[in-house]
């Protein structure tokens, strides 16, 4: 228990440090937002947009949580507040779940406000009837890209070049999750048109895709963040 209050407090803290500034929460809403208003413009209401429509969600989504990401680790290495939590007598790894629960609850922010203005601009079909499989599959990518996210932060934030090297880093790594989030999106959003056995089965394979990801990257963090934020 004494654990998961150590992960509890860490996580308020981000939260009361970035309502006081709102400056990671800001820029990953306005760029989310931007990027669906020039995909809007760009695509309109041609036949292309329904093909590439859980495409360009989730090209938001990505380089949304790039720039919370990129920013997870700022605050604590230019106010030396790193070494202050590394010399707190908790355990490393309640460092890394809190800041990977901070990005997800940043993340998920984003997206609930992001997704009914996608809805609006790229949507002609409903899919309220599925909608419990769409959060599934936010929570499920939102989870990999934070656990992800935050050990490559961690790696990035002790470079010289932190901005440069978390992309170059993270964005091979999460290629399964990008497209496993996507095409079950895909589904979703399609789902009207695809035969319901086939249906379930493909969304099935992709959701158990994104749920054997988080777990096998959340172990790696979990065992190597100890390491990683010593050096």
């Amino acid at each position: 228990m004494s654990y998961l209050r150590h992960i509890m407090a860490l996580v308020q803290k981000d939260i009361i440090a970035e309502l006081r500034t709102k400056e990671m929460l800001n820029s990953m809403l306005i760029f989310a937002l931007l990027t669906m208003v020039m995909f809007n413009f760009a695509f309109g209401s041609s036949s292309a947009m329904k093909a590439v429509s859980s495409g360009l969600l989730w090209i938001a989504f990505l380089f949304a949580s790039l720039l919370g990401l990129n920013r997870i680790f700022v605050h604590e290495k230019d106010e030396n507040c790193l070494d202050g939590l590394m010399l707190c007598p908790i355990d490393r790894s309640a460092i890394y779940f809190s800041k990977a629960i901070s990005s997800f609850i940043f993340l998920s922010l984003v997206e609930i406000i992001a997704l009914p203005i996608f809805t609006i601009f790229f949507i002609q079909e409903s899919f309220l009837s599925h909608l419990w499989l769409l959060i599934i599959i936010l929570v499920l990518s939102n989870i990999g890209l934070s656990v992800v996210g935050t050990l490559l932060s961690a790696i990035s934030i002790n470079t010289k070049a932190r901005d440069l090297m978390l992309p170059i880093l993270f964005l091979p790594v999460i290629v399964p999750i990008l497209v496993a989030a996507v095409k079950s999106t895909e589904l979703v959003l399609s789902v009207s048109s695809i035969d319901t056995q086939q249906f379930w089965i493909d969304i099935t394979v992709w959701l158990r895709t994104l749920a054997i990801y988080d777990i096998i990257f959340a172990l790696v963090g979990f065992l190597t963040f100890e390491y990683v934020i010593e050096e």
